[in-house]
């Protein structure tokens, strides 16, 4: 067997690569985009989406999902 010719393991490995660093980007431009993270937060949850693989871009995009449920609606209906 040839090192030069790609096994189905290295095909596995590449697509998780690819999906965790779309994922990483993905959960970097959310965490630019929101207003409501500055400061130190903001650095801190940077760090955990480009240095945690997988598993810190799924947490930035759960905790800003509960920060957004917990928001009170600013829509002026009072529901």
């Amino acid at each position: 067997m040839s090192p030069l010719v790609p096994t189905a393991l290295d095909g596995v490995l590449m697509t998780v690569s690819v999906v965790a660093l779309l994922l990483a980007l993905a959960a970097f431009l959310s965490l630019i985009r929101s207003g409501s993270t500055s400061g130190r937060r903001l650095l801190a949850w940077t760090v955990v989406v480009l240095f945690v693989p997988i598993i810190g871009p799924a947490t930035w995009f759960v905790a800003r999902h509960r920060e957004r449920s917990t928001e009170p609606d600013d829509d002026g209906f009072g529901s």
